[in-house]
């Protein structure tokens, strides 16, 4: 298997092993934190709803519009989770086959981590860089421990994205290779 095919495939698999890690803990997440997650529904419709004009669907109350959200956003963000992670292994795979020799250290493994840490710190700042940038409020009432918790989740999976990625692309192309 050549370079490039080798650091797509490894980013595939090990994208897919975390998108299921992440989309389950989307779903868990969103399962043991309902309430919050049904207050946050509960004010952005009301909202909605008085800023903009918009109308229940007949015979629908809030609280059965919030729960229907509630429930297709618990699964959609988990799905979502999955397809986002494999674009973004995919991606960070053949990046990594692209540059693995420039990349820091000798371990393939360490040399994987470090780029997908980078990739997660780098996401990080441009995803709040842009919300403020474009003007688009900030989650309405999480508590800080949540976003913060968020963010360590998030820092985990990256992690292990680079820890499979690296192992795999050691696995099929640079132990061969040597």
């Amino acid at each position: 298997m050549g370079k490039i095919s080798s650091g797509a495939k490894a980013g595939l698999v090990g994208g897919l092993l975390v998108g299921v890690i992440a989309g389950a803990i989307t779903y868990l997440q969103m399962t043991i934190f309902k309430e919050e997650y049904m207050n946050i529904l509960r004010e952005t419709l009301e909202e909605a709803f008085e800023k903009y004009g918009a109308q229940l669907p007949s015979g629908m109350s809030l609280d059965q519009l919030a729960e229907m959200s509630y429930n297709t956003g618990r699964i959609w963000g988990s799905i979502g989770a999955i397809i986002v992670f494999i674009i973004i292994g995919v991606i960070a795979g053949l990046v990594y086959a692209a540059i693995y020799n420039k990349l820091p250290t000798k371990s393939p493994i360490l040399k994987a981590l470090s780029l997908t840490l980078a990739i997660y710190v780098i996401w990080t700042i441009i995803s709040k860089t842009l919300v403020f940038s474009m003007g688009l409020p900030e989650p309405k009432t999480l508590p800080q421990w949540f976003i913060i918790s968020g963010y360590i989740i998030g820092f985990i999976e990256y992690a292990l994205l680079g820890a499979t990625m690296g192992a795999l692309y050691y696995r099929w192309y640079v132990s061969i290779a040597e």
